[in-house]
């Protein structure tokens, strides 16, 4: 850490405190909508009909998070990384805060929508934000501490989230497992991300010997270059329609088969998560031996009878160690295929094809979720289990056939 400059120093803190107020709330967002009575409930969208207000709800985010972008990158480019990376964790506590106070459905759309802007300003501005305050020294130690905090920290917060609705209850005499109860959590969650922004509050100095600004994409990129990498966009666009089918829901599925008190969910969600963090160390050295997308499809592979079983165990806890296995199986690989992915294409293309991969990971949550709520109102979540091992079938299918055998084509080639 004594290698780091100042404001990355800043920015360290400010992602912890940011993933730590969004982890305390993502584990009861479902929970509180069903507390609400939004469960069964439906909404009349023109040209389209009813959607579930469930599924609505989740999609929302990610759906105006699409739309916002563009317009996203290119204020960001115009204002820097600092002032970006500000007005994410404000609208993110401006979400949080809007879900706690304003519940009803159309305020509670409203806040729930701000939540995708506030992503994509976190997501564009993050990196260049350390590239700008990071020398060849130091870069990969800040950007590898970043990864592990996200991670880590969004797992204590899973945990310390999970005891906040009981404290609350006690405290204000409110029910336990209430709509009233998670409500307060939302408020807890929107204090910890404004105070996200004090580390980075003060004017920054632009560390030496790193670009002083960002840039935009230049006109060398190459449409055949984004066409051919276009291969990266696959596995991720497919893991992300099973993914939003079911993710979203764990907190609600762990509740509904097991009936899982709030504190227990919480130790589930922080042990997934410190699981998957500590995993994600241990990928380069499986990279080693098996080569980085090797890796990527070996650990793909091996989650997916993790989450049939998960579908099928009998006990709480059996489910929560298997949900723990997936978890660090299906992501400990991630930063090996971006790093694969940037590898593999040219410098000038890159942070094209890292947006191309970023964007296709979080397509299915558009519809997705909404899909996956009318399912969970006829069918439960059997079949949904089925289809997300489905499409994490398939990408991992997917990588094996367009990255293995190309590697073994160009091997026997020699």
């Amino acid at each position: 850490m004594h290698k780091l400059s100042q404001p990355a120093r800043r920015y360290l803190l400010h992602t912890t405190l940011l993933t730590f107020g969004l982890a305390v709330s993502a584990l009861f967002f479902n929970l509180l909508l069903v507390e609400l009575g939004y469960a069964e409930r439906s909404v009349a969208v023109p040209l389209i009909g009813e959607l579930p207000l469930l599924g609505l709800l989740n999609s929302m985010p990610v759906l105006v998070a699409g739309l916002s972008s563009l317009p996203l990158w290119w204020l960001v480019s115009k204002v820097g990384p600092r002032p970006a990376l500000v007005a994410g964790a404000l609208l993110h506590a401006i979400a949080l805060l809007g879900v706690a106070l304003w519940p009803a459905p159309l305020p509670l759309l409203a806040s729930v929508a701000l939540g995708g802007p506030a992503a994509v300003l976190f997501q564009i501005s993050a990196a260049p934000y350390m590239m700008r305050h990071s020398g060849p020294a130091e870069r990969d130690l800040l950007f590898a501490l970043s990864a592990g905090l996200n991670i880590g920290i969004g797992g204590l917060g899973s945990l310390v989230g999970g005891f906040v609705p009981g404290l609350a209850a006690t405290l204000f005499a409110l029910p336990p497992q209430s709509a009233a109860a998670y409500r307060a959590t939302f408020v807890v969650a929107a204090i910890l991300t404004t105070l996200a922004v004090l580390p980075l509050w003060s004017s920054e100095q632009p560390s030496q010997g790193v670009t002083p600004r960002i840039r935009a994409p230049q006109r060398s990129l190459d449409l055949r270059g984004i066409l051919r990498s276009a291969r990266f966009v696959v596995s991720p666009l497919l893991i992300s329609c099973g993914a939003a089918l079911l993710i979203p829901f764990l907190s609600l599925y762990f509740r509904e088969r097991y009936g899982a008190p709030d504190a227990a969910l919480g130790v589930i969600f922080a042990a997934v998560g410190i699981a998957t963090g500590a995993a994600t160390l241990i990928a380069p050295l499986l990279s080693r031996r098996l080569g980085k997308m090797g890796s990527v499809v070996l650990t793909q592979a091996l989650a997916i009878p993790c989450l049939l079983l998960l579908g099928a165990a009998p006990t709480l806890w059996l489910a929560g160690s298997v949900a723990l296995v997936r978890g660090a199986l299906m992501n400990m690989a991630a930063p090996l295929y971006d790093a694969y992915a940037m590898e593999h294409t040219p410098e000038p293309l890159r942070p094209v094809v890292i947006g191309l991969i970023n964007g296709a990971f979080s397509v299915g949550y558009i519809i997705g979720p909404t899909i996956s709520a009318q399912i969970q109102r006829t069918y439960g979540f059997g079949p949904i289990f089925i289809a997300t091992a489905t499409f994490y079938a398939c990408a991992a299918l997917a990588n094996a056939l367009i990255f293995l055998r190309r590697r073994a084509d160009h091997a026997n080639a020699r």
